[in-house]
Formats: structure tokens, C-alpha cells, sequence
């Protein structure tokens, strides 16, 4: 009963704001996720490759991840709902591997960032992935002098999602009529041996 319960209020989880859950690590242009159930790198960078011309800096990136679980990431504006509905729907444009962006430079951008504890099922995953245990976040860009440079962001966990620019968390779905009703169910039960057992 206490696990069914426990499942219960985690599907009403508000989420919390993982602090310095988006990082730049140890290559310039490289962004890294963190949060307290990560299991292996999820992160991309975004590499200089070139000039679109006139342009005094690099403005043409390569988008590359590690080979590990990694974090799909969309081009999104302030305010966009970054959760699962939007990106099952493809509302926004997908960075991918191993395709070129042009960031001209001086012009701060948004990427929205979703990843996981571990890829879901089925096996072998095939793109787009979906994620356990899901983390949904941004992170505002620029391109300062032909390097991808990290000016803010934010990663929230347990909850349904995050509006890009804010530190606002979209509250996780309502626990569907199923899980109420079984609760219910077990409650009452457990109510009945009770009062049966006296």
C-alpha cells in the first residue's frame, strides 16, 4: 500500500530547480548536465567550424554529444514550455549530430534541454529518444568571439518541465484516475481488515 502511495505523490511531484545543474566543463562550447540521479555524461557541445561570410569570428558550430546517454536539444525562445508534450509533438527544431547551426556572434539564443538517468525501452533505442526518470531544462547561449560561451540556465528534476529564461518548474501531471482509484481501493481494504481484525 505505502508503495502505491509513495508512487501516487511522486506523480503529483512538483519538481525542484537543481542547482548548478548546467554547466560548462572542460572544453569551451561544452555543456553538461547535473542532477542528483545521473547515472553518465549528458551533455553536447556545440564546436567552431567555420565562417559564414562577413563575419570577424567563427559563426558555423558543429552540434556533437559523448557517447554516453546524452541530452537532445532545441532551439526554443523565452517563455517556451520545455516538457515532454512539446517535444513528443516536434514543436521545436532539433539539434542533431552531426549537422552545422550558424550563432551569429554577439546574439544570445536559448536551448532547451531534455535527458535522463538512462534511455527507455525499447532496445536498441532508436532516435528520438525518450528518457527514465526525465529532466527537463535551458540554457541561454552566445556566441562571444567564435566560442559557444554558457550566460544562464536552469534544470529541474521530479517535475513536468520548465518555461525557458525562468527558474518557473511545470507541475507533473495529475496521478491518473487508475493510481486514485487504487489507491482508493487499497485504502479502503486496509480499512476493512481493520476494523476485522478487532
Amino acid at each position: 500500500m505505502f508503495c502505491l502511495f509513495g508512487a501516487v505523490l511522486k506523480l503529483q511531484s512538483q519538481g525542484s530547480l537543481v542547482p548548478n545543474g548546467v554547466v560548462t566543463n572542460l572544453f569551451a562550447g561544452e555543456i553538461d548536465l547535473n542532477w542528483p540521479q545521473e547515472t553518465q555524461l549528458n551533455g553536447f557541445s556545440l564546436a567552431p567550424s567555420g565562417e559564414q561570410q562577413p563575419t570577424a569570428y567563427n559563426n558555423i558550430f558543429s552540434f556533437s554529444e559523448p557517447v554516453t546517454i546524452g541530452v537532445r536539444v532545441f532551439l526554443v525562445s523565452s517563455g517556451d514550455a520545455i516538457s515532454l508534450q512539446p517535444i513528443q509533438s516536434q514543436s521545436f527544431t532539433e539539434l542533431l549530430y552531426p549537422n552545422n547551426y550558424v550563432f551569429q556572434a554577439g546574439v544570445p539564443f536559448y536551448v532547451g534541454l531534455y535527458s535522463g538517468a538512462n534511455i527507455a525501452p525499447p532496445y536498441p533505442p532508436t532516435p528520438p529518444y525518450t528518457y527514465l526518470d526525465p529532466v527537463f531544462g535551458w540554457a541561454e547561449l552566445e556566441n562571444v568571439g567564435g566560442t559557444i560561451e554558457l550566460l544562464d540556465s536552469a534544470l529541474e528534476y521530479q517535475g513536468g518541465g520548465i518555461y525557458a529564461g525562468t527558474q518557473t518548474i511545470i507541475p507533473a501531471p495529475e496521478p491518473s484516475e487508475f493510481a486514485l482509484g487504487a489507491l482508493g481501493a487499497l485504502l479502503l481494504g486496509f480499512r476493512r481488515w481493520k476494523n476485522s481484525s478487532r
